[in-house]
């Protein structure tokens, strides 16, 4: 036991004579892989509150494992203006909040609202109310920025497991999936009074089937992931069908479990898939260009992979539920260019 204390401690001293105090840096995870021009790159993982306490690898392998608040089950990811990161958990019955900006995290329930039983989804808004469906009760609540509940949306005919929401600051609207009904229920954003519904049961253009998340882009185009029929439309803001791509199967370009959806600042459109462990990214015809991370525990792999979301500067947030973290990659296009162009004049 002695020998291999010593041995550990000459390889610590080692380690800390060639790198300082800090860990050897690890090779950067892009895709595609070299020699091609690299699009996506992974950046890092968010799993609770030891990624702000000074924790980490090293801390937790002599402690004997993680501590503090940790995510258990995440399923939903929005990123705000503000760059917080929203995080709904159903295993913890909460919605964890990450806060690069200012290296802290919180809980809406460490805040005072212990309210929810299965969160699903989660945005925010330009004022920075934050919205939560609830599937287990049938609810979408609305919360103010420090967390004190405003109220509740109020649909025209009750939820039957709202799922994921979506936001559109600019033509001030919000929208809501009803998985079991079927439908895009879609609510002021000034009033919150439900103002319509987009769709019904079916397989035709504009009708869903056990509809789930939603992402939107820049002209207010509404994302819909048509779970059973295995494709994602394309609605205008309007709620008018634009188009739709993909069907069932396991080539590239096809679904076998899709889940979130999320598009960048160059109109490039992203949808998780739960069964491939991946990302696949689309133009805007539907046609696939590219797909990154695998099945695995490793960096940047996932399994059961859930939400998605895409924040102003084009970096990436996949829940990955199994490993019980919030993947974050960067597409490295003009904005990720500029800031590199910027670092470089620093």
């Amino acid at each position: 036991m002695r020998r291999i204390l010593k041995k550990l401690f000459i390889t610590i001293t080692v380690s800390a004579a060639i790198y300082g105090c800090a860990a050897p840096p690890l090779p950067d995870l892009v895709w595609p892989e070299p020699p091609d021009e690299p699009k996506i790159k992974y950046v890092r993982a968010y799993k609770g509150s030891s990624d702000f306490s000074g924790g980490g690898i090293a801390s937790d392998i002599l402690l004997g494992g993680e501590s503090g608040t940790m995510l258990k089950k995440p399923m939903g990811v929005f990123v705000g203006n503000d760059s917080k990161i929203y995080v709904t958990d159903t295993a913890s019955s909460d919605v964890f909040i990450f806060d690069p900006k200012k290296s802290k995290m919180n809980t809406l329930s460490g805040m005072g609202a212990r309210i929810f039983y299965k969160p699903i989804g989660v945005t925010t808004d330009t004022d920075g109310r934050i919205f939560v469906t609830d599937s287990q009760v049938d609810k979408v609540t609305v919360l103010s920025p420090s967390a004190k509940i405003i109220g509740y949306l109020q649909p025209d005919e009750p939820f039957k497991q709202p799922s994921g929401i979506i936001a559109d600051s600019i033509n001030r609207k919000l929208y809501v999936t009803d998985t079991h009904d079927h439908n895009i229920k879609v609510f002021d954003l000034d009033t919150l009074k439900n103002t319509g519904t987009i769709g019904r049961r079916g397989n035709e253009e504009g009708e869903f089937n056990f509809p789930s998340h939603l992402g939107i882009d820049k002209k207010g185009n509404l994302y819909v992931v048509d779970t059973m029929n295995g494709r994602l439309q394309i609605l205008d803001k309007e709620g008018k069908f634009i188009r739709a791509f993909g069907q069932f199967g396991d080539a590239p370009g096809m679904f076998a479990r899709p889940k979130g959806v999320a598009v960048d600042s160059e109109g490039h459109i992203y949808v998780v898939d739960a069964a491939f462990n991946n990302i696949q990214i689309f133009n805007e015809e539907g046609q696939v260009l590219l797909a990154f991370a695998s099945y695995g525990s490793d960096r940047s792999q996932m399994i059961l992979p859930a939400g998605m979301a895409i924040d102003n500067d084009d970096y990436i947030y996949v829940v990955d539920s199994w490993n019980r973290r919030v993947n974050m990659f960067e597409y490295i296009g003009e904005k990720a260019k500029a800031r590199a162009a910027a670092q470089i004049k620093k």
